[in-house]
């Protein structure tokens, strides 16, 4: 099957001259690199960067019945969002566990839902499972337009003072409407964990020049291998690594995105019981290893002889020492799940990794 490519391949391809690389990740070629990983990832931790995400998941949903239903399928309360207001929100399996992590934002003539890559038909299907009276129509509209993810602290101070954009009104995950460089955008706050963060969508056709307008106002822009590592610094679970049916939301610290007093959804009381009971039997954690250790994902954590965790990412931050080197996500425990505990690695690898955090995508709920 052909690799998909957005609106802004070719500049995307010709930006990175002899030092980019592209590459396939989501079924889509996209940029791996374009100027260099550690160029991309500075601009990203200590000003602003912008990358191409037109790979995630866009569902447009229509109908009286939408937020409603969402409402009854998912972990949080979206039911009462008003035009320009947006939720992240959990839908989950009977047993607890993790469909997939989704973004809702009411755009006034319709839904938006945001998914995981390619998650878009899953995600459909799940909805028309459970869509029998309702008033509801779910298209995947991913294609159909380009969205971007300007990040970095300096990514507000950009939209507001380069891009002219008032974002008074924004509200958390919200979206507003606005004109960059004479071009229509909707503006979505969307931070990267702790790390400032604002998705741009726009139509197809006015992807190429807007790049250019951000490249020729300072914002660098960033391949996957970049952004991927600057996702496991800031600890977003990611399907398919933290996030998936083997997981509960708990488990992958997306407690933020529960509300314990809303009602009944799909593998609530599963979820209830976990929480209330204290059941949760491993934790999502942020990981430093030892300089000169070769970690890979899925490889084996292990204390006192034991396997009680797992890598699930891999990042690598440019530095030496305590501010570089190979960072990671994993899973560990929960007796074993303390910030500042050192685990051995797996054999036949040798080192040692450290745990550095939790992951608290939305905070630490209620």
């Amino acid at each position: 099957m052909a690799l998909q490519r957005s609106a802004l391949y070719e500049v995307t391809a010709a930006s990175g001259g002899a030092d980019g690389t592209m590459g396939e990740r989501f079924g889509w070629e996209l940029p791996a690199t374009i100027s260099t990983p550690s160029n991309e990832y500075l601009a990203a931790a200590t000003g602003v960067a912008v990358h191409d995400i037109s790979y995630v998941g866009r569902l447009h949903a229509t109908g009286a019945d939408a937020l409603d239903l969402l409402n009854r399928l998912s972990t949080n309360k979206v039911d009462e969002l008003a035009p320009g207001q947006g939720a992240p929100t959990v839908l989950t399996t009977g047993s607890g566990r993790i469909l997939d992590l989704i973004h809702v934002v009411n755009m006034g003539d319709h839904t938006l839902i945001i998914t995981s890559p390619e998650l878009q038909q899953s995600i459909i299907d799940w909805l028309d499972k459970y869509t029998i009276m309702e008033d509801l129509e779910v298209e995947d509209r991913t294609t159909g337009a380009t969205m971007l993810h300007l990040l970095g602290p300096n990514s507000r101070p950009w939209l507001e003072q380069t891009g002219g954009i008032d974002l008074g009104s924004l509200s958390p995950y919200g979206v507003v409407s606005a004109q960059i460089a004479g071009f229509a955008v909707q503006v979505i706050d969307k931070p990267f964990g702790p790390l400032p963060g604002f998705a741009l969508l726009l139509s197809n056709q006015d992807a190429p020049a807007l790049w250019n307008h951000l490249m020729d106002t300072g914002v660098t822009a960033m391949g996957t291998e970049a952004y991927e590592t600057v996702r496991v610094e800031n600890a977003v679970p990611a399907y398919g690594h933290e996030m998936g049916e083997p997981y509960n939301p708990l488990e992958a610290g997306l407690i933020g995105s529960i509300d314990f007093t809303k009602g009944c959804y799909i593998g609530q009381e599963v979820i209830a019981r976990l929480d209330t009971y204290e059941k949760v039997q491993k934790h999502l954690v942020t990981l430093r290893f030892s300089p000169g250790s070769a970690p890979s994902a899925g490889m084996g954590l292990v204390k006192d002889g034991k396997v009680i965790g797992r890598v699930t990412s891999l990042g690598s931050v440019p530095g030496s020492g305590d501010t570089g080197g190979t960072i990671g996500l994993g899973y560990v425990r929960k007796a074993f799940a303390s910030e500042g505990a050192r685990l051995e690695l797996e054999t036949p690898e040798e080192g040692w990794v450290e745990i550095t955090g939790f992951s608290q995508l939305f905070g630490p709920g209620d």
